[in-house]
Formats: C-alpha cells, sequence, structure tokens
C-alpha cells in the first residue's frame, strides 16, 4: 500500500483528515510535507500495521496524544502518556499570565520583561499539579532567570516531566517534588518567597465526570480531573495556604505594587464567581482579575498578594 492510499483508508475509517494525517505522519515517523511530496512511497509491513493498530485505538476514543505519545503546547512538543493529562491550549492563558506580569528589570528585553538574563534574583515559580510539565517546563524556556518547583502526587507523572525537562533544556532550573499539593515543601522554606503560585488543579464535579467526552473519561488520569463532589475542593485548599508562600512587599515597595507574588490558578466552566470568592474572603489578596479563554470562557483567576 503506498502513503496516498493509507491516507485516503485513513480518513474514510475516521471521517477526520486531520487525524487521519496526523497518525500517518507518526506511524511512518515523517513531517507533514514527506506525506504530499512523496505519496507514491510504499509502506512496510510494520508500518502498516502500526497504522492499522492507530486508527482501531482512535475509533475506541483513544485521545490521538496517547496515540502519538505527544501534544504541542505553547509552540513546544511535550511527551505524554496516559499517566499525564492531556495539555489544553486554555492552559496557555496562565503561561501568559506569568509572563505578562515578569518585573521590569532590563528595558532592553521584549516588551522591557526580563524574558532572558537580566534580574538581581531569579523569578521563583511553583507549578502544582505539573501533570507533563507543560507549564513549568514553558516558564523555565521563557524566563531564564527562574528557579521553579513543580509538584505533583503521580510518580510516574513526574518521570514523564522529568524527561520533558531534560528534552527541553531546563532540567538545571526545575525542581520535581512528588506529594499532595503543599505536602513536599517542608523542608525547602519557601514561605515567603515565591513569585507566583500556578495551578491547573482537578476541577471536575466527580459526578460529572462519566458524562465527559469517551476520549476524557474513559483515559484521562481520574485523579487529574476529579475535583471531588463539588469540583471546588483544590482550590479551596490551594487558596487556604496560598499567601504563606507568595512574596508580600517590602514597605518601601508598597506604593509601587513591586515585590508582589501572584496566583494564577485554571478556572472549570461556571465556577469564576465561587473560586473568586474564596480568594477575597482570605483578605489576602488584591487586584483579582478573571481572564477569558478563547471561546470567551472566564478561564483564569489571577490575584496578587496584599
Amino acid at each position: 500500500m503506498k502513503i496516498r492510499e493509507a491516507f485516503c483508508q485513513a480518513h474514510r475509517d475516521l471521517g477526520n483528515f486531520l487525524e487521519a494525517e496526523l497518525l500517518l505522519k507518526s506511524c511512518l515517523g515523517l513531517v507533514r510535507r514527506d506525506i504530499y511530496l512523496n505519496p507514491d512511497r510504499g509502506l512496510t509491513h510494520y508500518e502498516l500495521n502500526l497504522l492499522e493498530e492507530a486508527i482501531e485505538k482512535r475509533k475506541a476514543h483513544l485521545p490521538l496524544a496517547y496515540i502519538t505519545g505527544k501534544k504541542e503546547f505553547y509552540s513546544l512538543e511535550f511527551r505524554v502518556t496516559s499517566d499525564t493529562f492531556i495539555p489544553r491550549p486554555e492552559t496557555e492563558f496562565i503561561v501568559d499570565a506569568v509572563l505578562e506580569r515578569l518585573p521590569i528589570t532590563d528595558h532592553s528585553a521584549p516588551e522591557g520583561r526580563d524574558l532572558a538574563f537580566g534580574g538581581r534574583s531569579p523569578i521563583t515559580v511553583i507549578d502544582l499539579g505539573t501533570g507533563c510539565g507543560n507549564i513549568a517546563i514553558t516558564l523555565a524556556r521563557h524566563i531564564q532567570n527562574s528557579r521553579i518547583y513543580a509538584v505533583d502526587i503521580s510518580k510516574k507523572a513526574l518521570e514523564v516531566a522529568k524527561e520533558n525537562a531534560i528534552r527541553h533544556r531546563v532540567e538545571d532550573r526545575i525542581t520535581f517534588l512528588e506529594g499532595d499539593l503543599f505536602s513536599p515543601w517542608e523542608n525547602y522554606y519557601l514561605e515567603g518567597k515565591i513569585d507566583f503560585l500556578v495551578s491547573n488543579p482537578p476541577y471536575v464535579i466527580r459526578r460529572e465526570i462519566n458524562s465527559l467526552m469517551p476520549e476524557v473519561a474513559n483515559y484521562e488520569p481520574r485523579i487529574a480531573l476529579d475535583g471531588k463532589e463539588d469540583g471546588l475542593f483544590f482550590y479551596r485548599r490551594i487558596i487556604e495556604e496560598a499567601h504563606l508562600y507568595l512574596k508580600s512587599p517590602a514597605p518601601e515597595q508598597v506604593r509601587c505594587g513591586a515585590g508582589r507574588g501572584y496566583l494564577i490558578l485554571e478556572l472549570g466552566i461556571d465556577q469564576s464567581s465561587q473560586v473568586k470568592e474564596m480568594v477575597k474572603k482570605t483578605l489576602e489578596f488584591e487586584s483579582i482579575e478573571i481572564v477569558k479563554d478563547y471561546s470567551k470562557i472566564e478561564r483564569v483567576i489571577i490575584a496578587q498578594r496584599q
């Protein structure tokens, strides 16, 4: 069978042109242009079997990212497995929120932000529930002068995240910690030292998980989805302790707003008002902002430490 015939067959079986193309590229180890420049190249028996198996897996709703073993996030490619939550485009808003709030330390840097070397001390970030490491690694790539702590309760997810950090050459700037939210930090003495605390926590209401798309409900890690009875369990825990770790300004910094740490969390649909109220009730934050995603859904909350 030739590439053009295999492509047509995959398209017929899946009913999706883009998915057929992605599976063909993955199974044949090709880039996109190779498919169209060499349509008459024959497939080996191994390649054909691999493609047929991949098509059957996709027809059974296994996510494409788990079949190909990779997913793009913020223009970077990440390895993913069934032990890691698949990165979504809307989570990129967390990265944007951090980069937009970096202290101005070098006016020659892009947009006046410290994206390269400037700055007297590292930008310190905690990423709770790092999964495949997409947020932590992306931030490390964009902020060379950074120290990032990436936490996850899943040992297997952390193994994947470490591989991704090495692949993107930022392993020297990320400390990976295994444990439940704040529990692994006991010996790191991070209280009052964090510039950004970010997280895309599990936020799906437990009783609604099985009603999600089969790609999500049947294959993605339940631990990365389950926000307990009301979907807000992890927000409560994070918000309750976050202020203890975020920087608060020295007296001389208060007027200019410098020296304040930020809490930045991804939100589930219709959760923004409840999470915002939680943040307000702590009386530890100000300048609370909600950012909408590409679909105009209120997706990220940003709160500055008082």
